[in-house]
């Protein structure tokens, strides 16, 4: 087992050498392509429907078929990267990325291809799943000062959120003029330029010493990911005594269980357990969950309010989340030059305050508010989640041994994506249930936000009690 101590040590290379510089620019690419696809299809649902003629359960399933295989794989991902080289594993996620939205496509053009969407919104999940740690492990590989590392962790979470904000303007642009299919055409685009740039210009990096497949711990984890989530999907479809409710969440938490006794007795484990004991890696994983969870689905009930509730257009409302992701995408440099002369924990900690923050300000909406009046209040959770996005990362990674990036990576994207999938579970069944009991979407709408901020608030508080134990980078 390895010593636990923070190093800076690493690959030779200065922040100006051009490789460098490639490796940032494809990584951010990367986590570009791998958002587009969650915003673009959740605000083309709508159309979806009514071409298919599907239900509202179907529908889910369009996104959490994206999803699931997409948190499963991730984990599996830092280890091949680290075993096989991460380049390797960069252009084997573009290419399944460019398979499954290719499917997704073919989808719109035969009747009934909900179900042939469902295949490719998967496999286009299995590619974002290896692209996601991959692309934040090369920039912890190409970039081991500390300090440059958490300026390249906020570019790389600029293109995160530029994903999620360009996908409503892409997908309800394309809605105006063409069928919901040719939605994927530009992710297709994307992934093939990104493909064909590593594939000639990208350097291989590998650190294999000490880890070999774990082949127990990778089946078992993917189980745990993927039935978890099932389970709590169906619970919120089909109601928490439902069997396939019942038997998603006891597989999930038997093979969590499992996975736990794999990992501990593993010689070269797909989860160094022993990570959890250190207190900025341990608040920096629950707070990538709860960041994801509330982020995540405060989009999925923002989206929601504003085409059921205010009854918008996919690109109406794509302009209304800009004052979100975009308002992020244009904070992240200034967080990425905080994180590098404060602790990311206390940046974390005060991103998560102010995001509770904005969810209670975002109680203030109501069907008749005003396109200003919603657009203040956005941009607070906008700040917020800047803060959040970049600060979750850079304290994961810079809680660990620098040939431990690729796993830090890996478990803390894990859990990011784990608590994006219960966001939308969770908050849509609060909704739902507050709905049927009776109360207006306008009620029902406040009462998930206001269990977004508790969420966070509790988050926030682990990081401040964490932070301070922790001194000041130098």
């Amino acid at each position: 087992m390895a010593t636990l101590t923070r190093t800076t040590a690493g690959p030779a290379g200065t922040d100006g050498d051009r490789g460098v510089r490639l490796t940032i620019a494809l990584a951010v690419l990367g986590v570009f392509v791998t958002y587009v696809p969650i915003t673009a299809v959740s605000v083309s649902l709508t159309t979806i429907g009514t071409s298919t003629g599907s239900s509202t359960a179907d529908l889910q399933w369009v996104t959490d078929s994206y999803i699931i295989p997409m948190a499963a794989t991730i984990l599996s991902a830092g280890v091949f990267g680290d075993l096989h080289g991460r380049r390797r594993v960069f252009l084997a996620g573009m290419a399944i990325t460019v398979l499954g939205a290719a499917i997704a496509m073919v989808a719109g053009t035969v009747a009934g291809g909900l179900h042939l969407l469902w295949v490719g919104q998967a496999v286009t999940g299995a590619g974002a799943g290896l692209l996601l740690p991959t692309t934040l492990a090369l920039i912890a590989h190409a970039v081991p000062d500390l300090r440059a590392r958490a300026r390249y962790i906020a570019l790389w979470a600029t293109g995160l959120v530029l994903g999620l904000a360009a996908g409503p303007l892409i997908s309800g642009t394309i809605l105006r003029y063409a069928g919901w299919g040719w939605i994927f055409l530009p992710i297709i685009a994307l992934a093939v330029v990104a493909g064909l740039l590593a594939a000639l210009r990208l350097p291989e990096s590998k650190s294999p010493q000490g880890r070999r497949l774990d082949w127990p711990g990778q089946i078992t984890a993917t189980v745990a990911i993927a039935a978890s989530i099932f389970g709590v999907i169906e619970g919120g479809q089909a109601g928490w005594g439902a069997p396939s409710t019942i038997a998603g969440l006891v597989v999930g938490v038997a093979a969590l269980a499992v996975f736990l006794r794999v990992e501990a007795r593993s010689a070269s484990p797909i989860l160094q357990l022993s990570l959890f004991r250190l207190p900025a890696f341990r608040a920096a994983s629950f707070s990538a969950l709860a960041a994801l969870f509330a982020i995540v689905g405060g989009l999925f009930l923002l989206s929601l309010f504003f085409g059921a509730g205010q009854h918008l257009s996919p690109l109406e409302i794509g302009v209304r989340l800009l004052f979100v992701n975009g308002v992020t995408a244009v904070a992240n440099p200034f967080v990425g030059r905080l994180l590098a002369h404060r602790q990311p924990i206390t940046l974390l900690a005060i991103g998560l305050g102010l995001g509770a923050v904005a969810m209670l300000l975002l109680t203030g909406l109501g069907t008749n508010t005003s396109f200003a009046d919603a657009a203040w209040r956005l941009t607070v959770l906008g700040v917020a989640d800047a803060f959040m996005l970049s600060a979750v990362a850079v304290a994961a990674i810079h809680a660990v041994p620098h040939h431990l990036a690729g796993m830090a990576a890996a478990a803390n994207t894990a859990v990011r994506q784990y608590g994006g999938a219960l966001g939308p579970a969770v908050l849509g069944v609060v909704l739902s249930s507050r709905m049927a009991g009776g109360a207006s979407m306008v009620s029902a709408l406040h009462t998930a936000l206001i269990v977004n901020a508790v969420v966070l608030l509790v988050a926030a508080a682990l990081c401040v009690a964490t932070s301070t134990r922790q001194p000041a980078l130098s």
